[in-house]
């Protein structure tokens, strides 16, 4: 899923992401975000910061902490920074990329470096655990 209010940027990431035989979602600001997120279960979210109404860092905070998601989030602004940065990896985004700094073809290769590194990960969990994708440590899952 790609969240981003400039269209046509938007668009532009979709096209590469569609090629690349993802199935994309281009939301426009953090309130469709959130709805979609929870209609559309992405695997993984590139996130605009600057944006109408709800900002990156809010949508952050509810897709993280509200939802219950374990999607990829991948901060995506030209806000380059290393406060802005260190602010998004405290929030628990997985990664974060500079638009001016990113072509669409980079921006497909590092998620799809995060979604494989996650999946190797869980296949290294035994029966019933999991690894976290923050700490890295192995949780036991038990059903009550």
């Amino acid at each position: 899923m790609i969240v981003e209010d400039d269209v046509t940027l938007g668009e532009m990431y979709k096209m590469k992401f569609d090629r690349e035989g993802f199935e994309t979602k281009l939301c426009v600001d953090g309130f469709d975000a959130i709805s979609s997120a929870l209609e559309f279960k992405p695997d993984a979210i590139l996130l605009d910061i600057m944006m109408p109404d709800m900002n990156g860092f809010e949508t952050l905070d509810v897709i993280k902490k509200q939802t219950g998601m374990n999607t990829k989030i991948i901060m995506f602004s030209n806000l380059d920074g290393q406060t802005d940065i260190d602010k998004c990896i405290k929030a628990w985004a997985d990664w974060y990329l500079v638009k001016a700094q990113t072509t669409p073809a980079q921006a497909v290769n590092k998620i799809t470096d995060l979604l494989i590194d996650n999946d190797v990960k869980n296949e290294e969990a035994g029966p019933g655990e999991i690894i976290c994708p923050h700490c890295e440590k192995k949780i036991k899952l038990t059903v009550q």
